[in-house]
């Protein structure tokens, strides 16, 4: 027999009332709110908060104890929903404890208690969500594909691995179930029935019940990831081993591994997977059952009864095909939340070096380690549906992996040395067996974190894959496919840098023509003349002003790239944060982008480019052909708009040490679609620098240049590129006076300036 009415009341009676007193609620998120400040973890909620709104019961992995109190706070914030969770009952032993009571107002129900799932459900149609953590546990191994890549986990109750719960599937089922009574009762004009269901769940109306009813139970799993994972000794560690030599192990490990989260830098990355609607694989004799059974509930409860004790044939065949249900729900569900994972780097160099010692390759030299796993990178970022973390979405995090350098992998590697699973040599690693040795649950993340981070992306097939084709793909990449790779991180650098001020409300946006766009390209000919050029653009503008001119080049011969210099093409506030370092740097990259496919390689540069283009030719590039500089920049006009600028260089240092102080001043750009419309003090001295810098070391160009300007250029003075054309070094060099008054003469073809850079760059190429 069903739980009636009365028996339901009954009981209710006979246990502690559980409930979200919205006052404490309230209070301990201000409370979290304060320590979060305290804390060293980065918390990040990915994806549109929009899914809080649709979804009903929201699923994490686990893998730190801190972390169950996380999602209930982030969706809060987000969405200032209420939110009830399920925690151990050893935590409700003493009913009158201070924590128990504690749980209790911020919705947390003990998991034996007996309408445990009745109750979670009245909550949603209260309108609250609810946590569940489907494990039932920490994994502390993130191993949860078994040898025949079935999803299980490791019991510590059972000492052996087991299949994920499936009270998430349940819930919703029965949820999905109930709302078909409601919806019965409802084309019946039932209202007496709606009435009382309404005020047992404390609805106050019928229409908030029916509302609920007419919602599909969505389930929305989500993945919780941590990165780094540090083993190292911190000072809560310390101070534990201090005050309780007899630590067990297993609070010695949680201690050691979650106070590195907590405690140092460490990002802890949420992503929604894709939400799970219960009902909607249903066949339709399933419905027909369901709604078969929908006149005979009296209660909520009656739902969840009924999977424990059918009384007839009918409700045998329903309850039966409810369990094949609910198990391949919970398989939908459980696929998702680890597909959501967040790939970082040491993933990827975990899977890669893991993938070696497996088949029995003990040693890897380094320059082929570092860049296996750049590629394993890029071929990772090609993958569709595919999370990544920063590390692995800012080339500027992984792009020294070429050289042999990254300080957060560097961090793993010294890991794995100190434990004992790999040896590090001056030009490669040897892998240690101890790699592939098997671990106790409670050591496992301290022992081996190689194998914990290999675990967590196992389910996500296609990164092994990405891995296994950058090992065998490493001796074999062309230098033309490496230059087009190198392209993307260029491509990817502009992406990233755009997309971390866009959401600052505070940020001017970058103006962008509506035939051109800031970002850098790559131009090549149907037949090349062997040659290449850059181009550079002008400070304060983007690779969009050589729209024309560049594909003039190409219709020559020339493979041409234009280059965007940092803190360009995004917003002022990027550039406000950049050095004229960054900008060479910029060049630099542009200039190994471009040798695979050139035996002789140009630059030119307008404005600022040009000093950055003869500051590189001071470097005596290899295959360098010669510098073109259109309006470098070296001397200003005393009346020109820049002079208040730099009148001002003291001052200005002063405030680059203090911070104080407005850091922008609007000016009106020759060229608006292209150029920032407010200049950062920041760049006008970091100008200044380039332009001393430069000083010093233009009697070291040696190869050819054209210099070029306006003889009523309104920025520069009229003596800036003479001065720059009697100190350079080379023996073939050309000064050219335009008529003109125009700064950047290049992008209206001032004086037929463009005619004049190419006869110098044709004749030049064909010398070579």
């Amino acid at each position: 027999m069903f739980l009636r009415q009365r028996d339901m009341e009954d009981h209710r009676n006979a246990v502690p009332e559980y409930g979200i007193n919205t006052s404490t609620y309230d209070w301990s998120v201000r409370v979290f709110r304060q320590i979060k400040k305290l804390l060293k973890v980065r918390i990040t909620l990915h994806g549109s908060p929009e899914i809080i709104d649709r979804g009903h019961i929201f699923l994490f992995n686990h893998f730190a104890r801190f972390e169950t109190f996380i999602p209930q706070y982030l969706m809060y914030e987000a969405r200032k929903v209420y939110c009830c969770s399920v925690a151990s009952a050893e935590f409700f032993e003493q009913e009158d404890s201070v924590l128990a009571g504690f749980l209790r107002d911020v919705g947390v129900i003990p998991n034996n208690y007996p309408r445990l799932l009745p109750w979670l459900a009245e909550q949603i149609l209260l309108g609250r969500k609810v946590v569940i953590f489907p494990e039932g546990g920490m994994v502390k191994d993130r191993r949860v594909l078994d040898k025949k890549g079935r999803y299980s986990i490791y019991s510590r109750v059972s000492m052996d691995r087991r299949k994920h719960h499936t009270g998430a599937a349940v819930l919703a089922m029965g949820l999905e179930i109930f709302k078909m009574a409601v919806r019965r009762a409802e084309r019946h004009g039932d209202r007496q029935t709606l009435t009382a269901w309404a005020e047992t769940l404390g609805l106050e109306t019928i229409d908030a019940l029916l509302s609920a009813a007419h919602q599909p139970t969505v389930v929305v799993p989500a993945n919780i990831t941590f990165y780094p994972i540090r083993v190292n000794e911190h000072i809560l560690s310390s101070a534990a081993e201090l005050l309780s030599r007899g630590l067990s192990r297993r609070a010695a490990e949680e201690i050691l591994i979650e106070g590195n989260i907590l405690l140092r830098n460490t990002d802890m990355d949420i992503q929604f997977g894709h939400p799970i609607v219960a009902s909607a694989s249903w066949h339709h004799w399933e419905t027909w059952l369901a709604r078969w059974m929908a006149p005979r509930i009296a209660s909520i409860d009656d739902v969840f009864a009924l999977t424990r004790h059918p009384s007839g044939p009918k409700e045998r065949l329903l309850a039966g095909r409810l369990r094949q249900r609910v198990n391949i729900v919970r398989n939908q569900y459980m696929r998702e939340m680890y597909q959501a994972a967040t790939v970082n780097l040491s993933h990827l160099a975990s899977t890669l070096i893991l993938h070696r010692a497996r088949r029995d390759r003990v040693e890897i030299g380094r320059a082929q380690f570092f860049r296996s796993l750049y590629l394993a990178i890029k071929y990772t970022q090609r993958l569709p549906n595919i999370h990544l973390h920063r590390s692995l979405q800012d080339p500027d995090g992984y792009r020294n992996l070429l050289e042999g350098e990254h300080t957060g992998l560097q961090e793993l590697i010294d890991t794995a040395k100190a434990k004992g699973l790999v040896e590090i040599h001056p030009d490669r690693y040897r892998l240690l067996p101890k790699l592939l040795h098997e671990y106790e649950f409670d050591e496992i993340r301290i022992e081996n974190v190689i194998a914990v981070y290999a675990n967590e992306v196992e389910p996500l097939s296609r990164v092994a894959d990405a891995v296994k084709r950058a090992l065998s793909t490493e001796k074999t990449l062309r230098p033309t496919e490496l230059a087009d790779l190198l392209f993307d991180d260029e491509i990817r650098s502009w992406q990233w840098d755009s997309m971390q001020y866009e959401k600052d409300p505070n940020a001017p946006s970058q103006p962008v023509a509506a035939a051109a766009t800031p970002q850098p390209f790559l131009l090549r000919p149907r037949v090349s003349n062997g040659a290449g050029v850059i181009l550079v653009h002008e400070l304060l503008s983007s690779p969009a002003e050589f729209s024309g001119f560049a594909e003039r080049l190409v219709d020559l011969g020339f493979h041409v790239l234009g280059i965007r210099l940092k803190g360009h093409g995004t917003s002022p506030h990027d550039l406000k944060n950049r050095r004229w370092e960054d900008w060479l740097d910029s060049l630099r990259r542009g200039y190994e982008i471009l040798k695979p496919y050139a035996s002789c390689t140009y630059i030119v540069g307008t404005g600022t480019g040009g000093l950055l283009a003869l500051l590189l030719a001071s470097e005596q590039p290899k295959e360098l052909g010669g510098i073109v500089a259109i309006s470098p920049p070296f001397k200003f006009s005393a009346s020109g708009p820049m002079a208040p600028l730099l009148r001002g260089t003291n001052i200005l240092a002063r405030w680059m040490s203090r911070r104080t102080g407005r850091p922008f001043v609007e000016q009106t750009p020759e060229y608006p679609q292209y150029a920032y419309r407010e200049v950062p003090l920041r760049a006008i001295y970091e100008l200044h620098r380039l332009t001393e810098e430069l000083e010093d070391v233009l009697a070291d160009v040696e190869c050819p240049v054209l210099l070029a300007q306006a003889d009523r250029d309104p920025v520069l003075d009229p003596e800036s590129a003479r001065m720059i054309f009697k100190a350079l070094g080379s023996k073939n060099k050309i000064l050219r006076s335009v008529r003109g008054d125009r700064h950047n003469m290049l992008v209206d073809d001032i004086g037929g300036i463009r005619d004049f850079v190419i006869r110098f760059l044709t004749r030049d190429a064909r010398a070579g």
